[in-house]
């Protein structure tokens, strides 16, 4: 099957837009559903120590996670004119679903067998997981010529993402809550996720059209091409402050259930995090023309920071308000998602233009190897926040994996260690991440 060249290379098609954008949302699935539960899954019904439990989650993730992405965005480059980056978009909507449900059916065993099943299971996973992140990235750099254009793609792109942000973490926990909160409920859960990435990554390949900007020349397979990327003015300090704020992000994403849990009280934390993810995703969905419109007038650098410094503050504020009332914590939420949709799409928005200028002065196509420069950058922050970070927060601070399998409530220090991780944490990572791009980043 052979895809249609777009009309315009300024003006794609609607379908286009929206069926490119439909791939996000196995992106966004991958990305988050371990993010928010995978700890949880293995610290509360595994039964495994929490600095254990993220450990067995983040070295794979780094290892895996950088050795896929890498390797997916020099052979992407290289293979292009064989081979399409669409085709890899439809390896993955093969793929994705077993690596998923394999991830949450863990054997039964000792804490400690079970940290070494999800160690190996999250190791095939984050190798599928780079096979189609990393040519999805690619091909939305690579669908106009237009910096406006790119930044419409990317703000679609945006919009699907909540849709995945609505399955991975709103949908999933209410169904492993519905479904009694044990290993089956998490096995049952990872089957109907499975099922939407399959759908999510066929649409994307099916209306994912050839590239508008064609390289003048093929680059070669060699990791020289990594570290001139690496080393390129306009990436290096766009891809630093994206990194810090992904760690932040990690760090909230997966502490929020235990904040909620025990921090809040809330009995039915798996539901509460449905709702406050179903609010964030029509936030970001609204949100995407008002950022649009505000990057127009004021420029792209300085909404990026204002959001990354917005966002800082409202994750601090939520840290010190556990006892609000319901009603205010959703109206932090809004707010929340509200900068988390603008520093969000930004980096990519600017991240298009760093591809497009690279290949104007070299004349040759590097867009995978950027694409995977961002999303090692996205899959290693997220996941050195989301569990390293939060799984040794947690024990320093005294949670115990044990009280918490019997559901008996955790020391005042382990809340003390959990709101740390939840707020305070993410917020000083955004700070940084703001204060270093308004340094050193290109406008």
């Amino acid at each position: 099957m052979t895809a249609a060249k777009p009309p315009s290379p300024h003006r794609l098609p609607l379908l286009v837009h929206a069926g490119y954008g439909a791939g996000q949302i196995a992106g966004q699935v991958f990305r988050d559903a371990p993010s928010l539960l995978l700890l949880f899954f293995m610290t509360n019904a595994l039964g495994v120590e929490p600095a254990l439990a993220g450990a067995a989650i983040f070295f794979p993730k780094l290892f895996w996670g950088l050795i896929s992405d890498l390797t997916v965005g020099l052979v992407s480059d290289r293979w292009k004119a064989k081979v399409p980056r669409r085709l890899w978009l439809l390896a993955g909507a093969v793929l994705a679903p077993l690596a998923l449900i394999l991830l949450f059916h863990v054997p039964e065993g000792s804490p400690a067998a079970s940290a070494a099943y999800v160690a190996g299971a999250f190791s095939l996973y984050m190798i599928v997981f780079g096979a189609f992140s990393v040519p999805y990235l690619a091909i939305g750099t690579e669908l106009s010529d237009d910096p406006k254009e790119r930044t419409v793609v990317m703000a679609w792109r945006m919009g699907f993402s909540a849709i995945g942000l609505l399955v991975g973490n709103a949908l999933a926990p209410v169904l492993v809550q519905t479904w009694g909160g044990g290993r089956p409920a998490y096995s049952q859960m990872s089957l109907v996720l499975a099922g939407v990435c399959a759908v999510s990554l066929l649409i994307a390949f099916l209306a994912s059209p050839r590239p508008v900007i064609q390289a003048a020349a093929q680059p070669a397979l060699r990791l020289k091409a990594v570290l001139t990327a690496l080393t390129d003015k306009a990436f290096r300090p766009l891809l630093g402050a994206y990194l810090l704020q992904l760690v932040g992000s990690g760090l909230g994403y997966a502490a929020m259930i235990y904040f909620l849990s025990y921090n809040m009280g809330r009995k039915d934390a798996l539901t509460q995090i449905g709702m406050i993810v179903l609010a964030m995703s029509a936030v970001v969905i609204a949100a995407q023309p008002l950022w649009i419109k505000l990057s127009a007038k004021f420029g792209r650098k300085r909404i990026y920071i204002a959001a990354a410094l917005g966002h800082a503050v409202v994750q601090a504020l939520w840290g010190v308000m556990a006892g609000a009332p319901l009603g205010a914590i959703y109206g932090v939420v809004v707010l929340f998602a509200l900068f988390n949709s603008g520093w969000s799409l930004m980096g990519y928005s600017l991240l298009s233009d760093v591809i497009a200028l690279d290949e104007a002065e070299h004349g040759e196509s590097r867009a995978g190897v950027f694409s995977a420069l961002w999303t090692g950058a996205d899959k290693i922050g997220f996941a050195l926040g989301g569990t390293l970070l939060t799984g040794l927060a947690l024990s320093a601070f005294g949670f115990s994996s044990a009280l918490a399998v019997t559901g008996a409530p955790q020391p005042g220090s382990a809340l003390v260690g959990v709101a740390v991780a939840f707020a305070y944490a993410p917020a000083a990572f955004n700070l940084a991440a703001a204060a270093l791009y308004a340094k050193f980043g290109k406008a």
